[in-house]
Order: C-alpha cells, then structure tokens, then sequence
C-alpha cells in the first residue's frame, strides 16, 4: 500500500489507502473543506477544536444517512412483500 500526500488545514499528510489516489485526494478536499467552513462559522482557533467539530459533522451526517438507508431498505422490503403477496394473488 502506497501513500498519497495530502493536505488538511495547511498540513502535509501522507495518507496509505487501497482506494485509490483520486479518492484519497477527494476526501481530503472534502474534510479541508468542511474544516474551512467551520471555520467561518465560528470563534473556534483551535486546530483540535476545528478537527473535533468537523468529526461531529461528518459522524451527524453518517448517522442520518444510516437512518435514511434503515427506512429505505424497510421500505423496499415492504414493497416487495406487497408485491409477492400481489403476484401470488394475495392480499397484505
């Protein structure tokens, strides 16, 4: 595994991924720019304090999508019983 050079908040990083380079560069863009907007939207200096809060906004927006992705497969999995219930010419 090869690393890929990066850079976060004015940081250098060498980061090893099976991925791939473009999507390690890619993630990178995407957390310099989450921190950058953090940034901008609060009192918080801290190196630290910025990579926490961009950590509770990367993991708020995990958990959403987790929920979404939950209730759509509960969704599909509904839809498919009425459909098989429909086919089998019963009725749910």
């Amino acid at each position: 595994m090869k690393g890929i050079n990066v850079e976060i908040m004015g940081q250098n990083l060498t980061v090893a991924s099976d991925a791939g380079d473009q999507w390690v560069r890619d993630l990178a863009r995407t957390v310099d720019g989450k921190i950058k907007n953090i940034r901008a939207g609060t009192q918080a200096v801290s190196s630290v304090h910025l990579a926490i809060l961009a950590a509770l906004n990367f993991a708020d927006e995990l958990e959403r999508l987790r929920q979404e992705h939950t209730a759509l497969v509960e969704h599909i999995e509904a839809m498919n019983k009425r459909l098989s219930a429909a086919i089998e010419g019963k009725e749910l």
